[in-house]
């Protein structure tokens, strides 16, 4: 009998520390010089901004997104400002998201007209990643920008993950919108 009560508290434990490290994992912008260069290729620099959210930019974000943020999404936001000679080239924004196979870490290049330059996957385990993480796909997205009525083509066979991505970069999207004044 004591084996199974230990047990019950192990496993809460164990879920309970899985919750907050699935909260925690906001995605991070993880090899920021290849990928700036990747997105920026004239970049020399950039240097991270990191926005302490206020009810009203919360209230702002999720007007212009159209959903609710998740209660971790509502504390802080990371954008990454890139440079060349003092100069602002434009922003690299990162949001994770949930397909049927995991995490998908969707990055963005914004440019100055706050258009999207490129979109990136940095990290996917859907079974159709080859194909989500093409030309074909992400540069649906190139061009647009916040106000736009985007519409996708979905990769068929990951259609979750597709909706998933073109969500994530319109919640970039709306975050940029407000925290970066447009």
């Amino acid at each position: 009998m004591p084996y199974k009560s230990a047990g019950k508290h192990l496993l809460f434990v164990a879920m309970l520390l899985f919750t907050q490290l699935t909260q925690a994992d906001v995605c991070v912008w993880r090899d920021p010089e290849r990928t700036m260069i990747k997105l920026f290729p004239q970049a020399e620099d950039y240097k991270t901004q990191i926005y302490k959210l206020n009810p009203e930019q919360i209230k702002d974000i999720e007007s212009l997104f159209g959903e609710p943020l998740d209660e971790t999404e509502k504390h802080e936001y990371n954008i990454y400002v890139i440079h060349k000679d003092g100069q602002t080239l434009g922003w690299v924004m990162a949001l994770a998201g949930v397909g049927e196979y995991g995490v998908i870490e969707t990055v963005i290049g914004i440019n100055p007209d706050h258009s999207i330059r490129e979109a990136y996957l940095q990290r996917v385990r859907e079974r159709k990643r080859k194909a989500l993480k093409s030309k074909e796909f992400l540069g649906q997205f190139e061009g647009k920008k916040q106000q736009d009525k985007i519409q996708i083509k979905t990769i068929e066979g990951a259609e979750k993950a597709s909706n998933e991505i073109h969500r994530l970069i319109r919640k970039m999207l709306s975050y940029d919108a407000v925290l970066n004044k447009q």
